[in-house]
């Protein structure tokens, strides 16, 4: 079920309740694979942290432009409630069936280009409907537009352009796997070394300044290591969005060889538990972050042992 919350003026309600509200969730609710998500609160005091909560528990956003949403009491509500949505990554959606000039609120400035861009692509009901319904099951349209165009006949003919792009994207796959052991080598060796350092710290020096030394040491492994978990997460989002994308050109080829691994890798008859490569990987810096807080608290209980 997809959280959805709409920002929307109220002036406009009434067409968010019949143009919209009647796509996203029908006439039986319990058919649908959107779960509206509604402001209890008004415009009381405890607006904005009701409103904050909403979005936060939404996958979507859509945002109604009406004839009143660029003016500048808007800025405080609406703005405020868009401001929310793109600080938490949302994916915002636009309907403005009128056509009206869009706010200043909901533009922002492109990374590469520095021109400014809308913070949602403008939809149609029938689109954000489609959209929503596509990530529910977790589909993605991975044609260009160019090759949607074409009729049948012509992308029968260029199915060998697909397999080729297939074998493209499987070898990046392949590659990441090869930087992603690189970068597990370089942290375990930077780590190894400190944890030798600190041993011949510990072995060699004794005065009250080794403890200061030792827990600098220890403070700068751990940040090492909760780096070193970060990147791991970001490889292992990065390669399930590619794994994702060959699931998706399988679909136009005869077997889906990747997809019918994984299912064989999940499948609860085989009574074995997957363990994703990220979670496995993630357990060395957490041995070295366990270690780490071991010496730490061991200097402090003897530093405590002497002073008594």
């Amino acid at each position: 079920m997809i959280n959805v919350f709409i920002i929307h003026s109220g002036r406009d309600y009434d067409r968010v309740k019949q143009e919209i509200e009647p796509y996203l969730v029908g006439e039986n609710r319990q058919d649908s694979s959107c779960n509206l998500l509604t402001l209890e609160s008004g415009k009381g005091g405890s607006w904005k942290k009701d409103a904050g909560q909403k979005i936060k528990m939404a996958h979507a956003i859509i945002v109604v432009v009406g004839k009143d949403a660029s003016d500048p009491s808007k800025k405080d509500t609406m703005g405020w409630e868009v401001g929310q949505a793109v600080k938490n990554n949302k994916l915002i959606m636009i309907y403005n069936p009128d056509q009206y000039e869009l706010p200043d609120y909901l533009m922002t400035v492109d990374r590469f280009t520095r021109q400014k861009r809308p913070v949602g692509v403008q939809m149609t009901p029938e689109q954000i409907k489609t959209r929503i319904d596509d990530y529910a099951r977790g589909y993605y349209d991975i044609f260009s537009p160019a090759f949607e165009e074409l009729n049948e006949e012509d992308k029968i003919k260029r199915k060998n352009e697909i397999v080729d792009q297939y074998k493209l994207f499987q070898k990046t796959s392949e590659d990441l796997v090869t930087r992603r052991q690189g970068v597990n080598s370089f942290y375990i060796t930077v780590n190894s070394a400190l944890t030798a350092l600190l041993g011949v710290v510990l072995g060699v020096f004794d005065s009250s300044v080794t403890i200061f030394v030792v827990v600098f040491m220890c403070a700068a492994g751990i940040i090492l290591d909760i780096s070193w978990i970060n990147i791991l997460e970001a490889y292992g989002t990065l390669n399930s969005a590619k794994l994702k994308v060959i699931n998706l050109l399988e679909e136009q080829l005869p077997i889906a060889l990747y997809d019918a691994e994984w299912r064989i890798m999940s499948d609860k008859l085989n009574n074995k538990k997957y363990v994703s490569f990220t979670d496995s990987e993630k357990r060395i810096p957490k041995l070295f972050m366990a270690i780490y807080c071991l010496i730490i608290v061991g200097m402090a209980a003897v530093r405590l042992l002497h002073i008594a």
